[in-house]
Parts: structure tokens; C-alpha cells; sequence
């Protein structure tokens, strides 16, 4: 397929508009009328820049997107436009005679039907609209309710949209569904990020403060703090005695007619050394001095999981997405109120986290 691709060659696939498909010789043939519609679509895309815009007229217009009829005869009717169709079709290579092949292009057999100005006008139009891509690892970092978010009024995901505005950074979930129809209709649209977590939070606060949990959270707390202090104290008494080994090893270095070949250099590493593990030294000290006298108690934990809101703003955003997701199966969202399915299963890892969590949280507010 490749070589074919290489070669011009149609490869098959669903039949786009403009275009009626030869099966016996596999070309493209040039579709008149739906090549004036195509045609059409690019001028008055050049003169409004909106993929919404376009489609709204396009289907208050009656047109829609290419009817054909499978090799077993199954009719596919064309459907109403979306911003998802005018956007494919806008950036479809085979409208100006090419035929793409991953990230190249080749010229194809087919006729164009779109000439390069204007195809240049419009790849333009659309660089200038396209959001600031926002990173994988950004996304879960703000938005902890991703993937599980649903309109409950469209049955579809919500996904985490940003906007800035005189300089703060805002963050919504909108419906996907409807972000892509021409005309909105869903009564949610989107919703502020902050209402809809915070709205979350509160109703996690019954769960958090079960005796069961709290208990069972601060037994597997007091075992986690155990096993990181003693793993601190031993990192600590190891980087002291390497510390001092490289500080033997330059004074050794230094003393009057050692005259050692390579001694500058040598001296030059051991220094680079010893400034590195003095570093590391002073960081483990730090954490070595807020597990003493803060020793976790089930005090602590009940205290941290009565005040839910506080314990939430003490996580870093990526420990508030991997809490989300050990404890939430599903948010749905409607103009009415919220409904939410806790997880059942996992209660083992769930405590284990919340543990881990409530360690790391004692710890930064004793170093405070």
C-alpha cells in the first residue's frame, strides 16, 4: 500500500465529497456537482475563518456530508455537518490532486479539484485558529476529573478546555459533543472547573470520614512512615560517611609534595563530588528532621480527613488526579445536580494511596 501510495495510486477507504470512487480501475472520479459544493466549502471558509460558522450555513442550506453505497449495497446517507467534517475535509491532500502517506505527500492520479492558492489561503486561516496545544502530562496536572466526566444530558464525556483572561489562567469541562454541533444544544455547555471539583470534593468528605477508613488509613500511614524514616536515616548516615571520604580523599590530595600525576584533575572531581553529595546531604536532613517528633498519629488522619477541602489544597494537582481516579468510577453532570459512582474494588490499594498521601502531607506542612 505504501509503494501504491507513493506511486499516486487510490488505496480505498470511505469515499469523500467531490469524488465517486471507479472500484474496478480503484481511481477517483472527478463528482461535478458535489465539486462545486466542495469548491463552495473553501471560498466561503476564506471569508468567515469559523468551521461553526461554516457548518451552520451548510446545514441551514440543506447541504450534507457525501451519501454512497457500500460494495454490498448498503446505502450510507449523508448526515448533517460538524466541525469534525469541515475540518477533515479542509485538510484533505487529495482535494489539490495529492495522495498523503503518513507525514509526506505525492502526487496522485486523480484529478484536483481545488487549486493551491486557495488551498494555501485556507491552511493559513486554519494555522492562525488553532489552540495552544496544551501537553498530556499539563492536562492531568489541571484537570483531575478527566476521563471520568460526563454530560448527563448528551451522554458524552466532558473533556477540560483553558482560557486566559487579563492574565489568569481559567479552566472548564465542556461537552464534547456538543462542542462539535454547528448550533449548541445542551443545556450545560461548559462548567468551571473549580465548582465542579470543589462540588466533588464535598461529597468524597462522607467517604473520607468513615472510622473504618480513617483506622485503616492511619495503621498503613504508620507502617509507610516507618520504612521511609528508617530508609532516610540510613540514606543520611551513608552520604555523611561518602561526604567525608571525599573531603579524606582532597586534603590527602592537597598535602605539600604530593605530586601524584593527574592531581589537578582528580582534585577538580573530588571537589565536583563532594559539592554534589553535600547537596543531597543537606535535602535528606530536611526530610530527616520533620519525621522527628511529628510521628503520624490516627489523630492526624481523622483531623486531615475531617477537613477535606484542607487536605485537598495540601496535594500537589497530579496526587489529586491519581486520588480522583482510585476513588470515582464515573461524575455525571446535569442542570439538576451531580451524580456520582464510587469504586468499590481496590480498597486495598485506595488506603495504601491515602496513607502514602497522608505521610507526604504531615511532612510538608512540618517543614513549613
Amino acid at each position: 500500500m505504501a509503494a501504491a501510495k507513493r506511486r499516486g495510486k487510490y488505496c480505498g477507504g470511505v469515499p469523500i465529497l467531490g469524488y465517486d470512487v471507479d472500484r474496478d480501475n480503484k481511481k477517483l472520479l472527478v463528482n461535478p456537482d458535489e465539486a462545486r459544493t466542495v469548491q463552495y466549502i473553501f471560498r466561503r471558509f476564506i471569508q468567515i475563518g469559523s468551521a461553526k460558522k461554516l457548518g451552520q450555513e451548510l446545514n441551514e442550506q440543506g447541504y450534507r456530508t457525501k451519501a454512497w453505497t457500500t460494495k454490498k449495497g448498503k446505502v450510507r446517507e449523508g448526515s448533517e455537518w460538524n466541525t469534525g467534517h469541515i475540518y477533515r475535509l479542509l485538510n484533505n491532500r487529495v482535494y489539490i490532486g495529492e495522495i498523503a502517506h503518513k507525514d509526506r505527500s505525492y502526487p496522485g492520479e486523480h484529478e484536483g479539484i481545488i487549486d493551491r492558492t486557495t488551498w494555501d489561503k485556507v491552511q493559513a486561516i486554519l494555522e492562525d485558529n488553532k489552540p495552544v496545544k496544551v501537553s498530556m502530562a499539563r492536562t492531568k496536572m489541571v484537570a483531575p476529573l478527566k476521563g471520568v466526566i460526563r454530560c448527563g444530558h448528551c451522554g458524552c464525556a466532558m473533556g477540560p478546555t483553558y482560557a486566559r483572561k487579563n492574565g489568569r489562567h481559567y479552566t472548564y469541562y465542556i461537552c464534547q459533543k456538543d462542542s462539535k454541533r454547528t448550533v449548541s444544544r445542551c443545556p450545560l455547555k461548559r462548567i468551571p472547573a473549580g465548582d465542579i471539583e470543589q462540588a466533588v470534593v464535598e461529597q468524597l468528605s462522607a467517604v473520607f470520614r468513615t472510622p473504618t477508613l480513617v483506622a485503616k488509613t492511619y495503621f498503613a500511614a504508620r507502617d509507610i512512615e516507618q520504612v521511609e524514616r528508617e530508609r532516610l536515616f540510613k540514606q543520611k548516615a551513608q552520604l555523611e560517611m561518602e561526604l567525608s571520604q571525599a573531603r579524606e580523599q582532597a586534603i590527602e590530595l592537597m598535602k605539600p609534595g604530593n605530586d601524584q600525576p593527574g592531581k589537578t584533575e582528580m582534585l577538580t572531581t573530588v571537589n565536583r563530588q563532594a559539592v554534589e553529595l553535600s547537596k543531597q546531604l543537606t535535602h535528606v536532613s530536611e526530610r530527616c528532621r520533620a519525621y522527628r517528633g511529628n510521628n503520624i498519629t490516627e489523630q492526624d488522619v481523622s483531623e486531615a480527613f475531617q477537613n477535606v477541602e484542607g487536605f485537598w489544597e495540601d496535594l500537589f494537582p497530579v496526587e489529586r488526579n491519581r486520588l480522583i481516579r482510585l476513588l470515582v468510577d464515573k461524575v455525571e453532570i446535569r442542570e439538576t445536580g451531580i451524580d456520582m459512582e464510587l469504586r468499590t474494588n481496590g480498597l486495598t490499594t485506595l488506603i495504601a494511596e491515602l496513607a502514602g498521601l497522608a505521610c507526604e502531607v504531615t511532612e510538608r506542612r512540618a517543614s513549613r
